[in-house]
């Protein structure tokens, strides 16, 4: 049985969808013949192509002899939405043939699987990793994730959320287009229940996400007086937040001391963020992008992680967090909340509300209610099932069954 893998690439960057495409992919050569068909995005700005290439021959995974011809697009800028229709029915067209049995996107951001599925007549399946978000969510949302710094960002907040609702509504409307698709499945109940189609079957992937067992070494009893806050540095997973959460502490008096690692895809938060620390005195201190060790012993020697992130469809930062043994304070957002609602060792607070959250983290520091959860036998039992051999096992049998159906 032979499935065709579309998507922008087997490497990581860290980003949750990155991290399980790479980790997935790689084990569904254990059920299936696979082979990759790169999206327009992986020929964009890289100038590893070939290396990467190769590293994917290396695991067991075809490359088509066509791709060639698609390495054309690499003179494309990079675009949040997606491109033009007919950008993607000529990537369509240079993709010679297709033999396989079904067609797999396992991060579904942009259409070139439905392109090429609609073509060929092969079913395909698709996984989500955020929710499509309604009108509401992208304004409020984007809104939330400005804080204090809204005034200075109003180029930005128009920009986001009129853009994460178009991009919403491109998906929705290339889904609607895909005349073989067989399933779409999603990380987390919440990010499901954001998909309102009706033209094919829907699963949760459980567990949607893993972690690797690795990281359990690294806890440790001998907490240091910190928190942290690692991701992606823009707006919307929370960094601004963050320094608003802390400054907020400051001024009822108690004296946090915090770390920050991550990298920032925009100079102006990198900008605001170093202005804000130095101008309310705050005990931040930024690690920069680091090696996955020295992360990880970082992350276990803090007292709590604070996460105030609106963009996330499962979030592997909170759950490789509590595999290092350090608790977590978030939002509630219903795809995060979906997942982690059982677990003693997360506490939600309602989006956006951020007075309450200032009292979460203030109650943590006093108490230490939720370092003490990290030991519960429920944490331990949710990182134990949340492998990537399960996650990778069940997507397995979601395009098994959607082939003998």
């Amino acid at each position: 049985m032979k499935i065709t893998v579309v998507t922008s690439g087997l490497r990581s960057n860290y980003s949750g969808g990155s991290v399980h495409v790479n980790n997935v992919v790689k084990r569904l050569t254990k059920y299936f013949e696979v082979e990759f068909i790169p999206s327009i995005s992986f020929f964009i700005n890289n100038d590893r192509i070939n290396e990467e290439i190769e590293n994917i021959k290396k695991l067991g995974i075809k490359i088509p002899d066509f791709i060639s011809f698609l390495s054309k697009f690499s003179n494309l800028k990079p675009s949040f939405l997606p491109y033009s229709l007919s950008v993607y029915n000529e990537y369509a067209e240079r993709v010679k043939k297709v033999d396989s049995d079904f067609i797999y996107d396992p991060d579904y951001t942009t259409p070139e699987s439905i392109f090429i599925s609609n073509k060929v007549g092969i079913p395909l399946g698709l996984t989500l990793h955020e929710p499509l978000y309604s009108f509401s969510q992208s304004i409020f949302y984007t809104y939330y994730t400005l804080r204090p710094f809204f005034l200075q960002s109003l180029d930005y907040f128009l920009k986001r959320s009129i853009g994460l609702y178009l991009l919403t509504r491109s998906k929705i409307n290339y889904i609607s287009k895909s005349r073989y698709l067989s399933f779409i499945a999603a990380v987390s109940k919440g990010t499901l229940d954001s998909v309102k189609i009706k033209n094919s079957k829907k699963y949760i992937l459980y567990p949607g996400n893993g972690v690797d067992k690795e990281l359990l070494q690294y806890r440790t009893s001998k907490k240091e007086e910190y928190v942290i806050f690692w991701t992606t540095l823009i707006p919307a997973k929370g960094v601004l937040n963050f320094l608003y959460i802390i400054n907020l502490l400051k001024k009822r008096g108690i004296s946090v001391r915090a770390k920050v690692s991550g990298k920032f895809i925009y100079d102006k938060f990198k900008r605001l963020f170093f202005n804000y620390i130095r101008d309310n005195g705050l005990d931040v201190e930024y690690l920069g992008f680091l090696d996955r060790k020295e992360l990880y012993v970082t992350v276990s020697k803090a007292k709590l992680l604070i996460y105030p992130s609106l963009a996330d469809g499962f979030s592997i930062t909170i759950l490789e967090s509590l595999a290092l043994g350090t608790p977590v304070i978030a939002y509630s957002i219903p795809t995060v909340h979906s997942v982690f609602k059982d677990i003693p060792a997360v506490k939600f607070v309602k989006e956006g509300d951020i007075r309450k959250f200032v009292d979460e983290v203030e109650n943590e520091l006093k108490t230490g209610n939720l370092q003490e959860a990290i030991y519960d036998k429920r944490v331990n039992s949710f990182i134990e099932f949340h492998n990537w051999d399960n996650v990778a096992e069940n997507v397995a049998k979601i395009i098994k069954y959607s082939l003998n159906k």
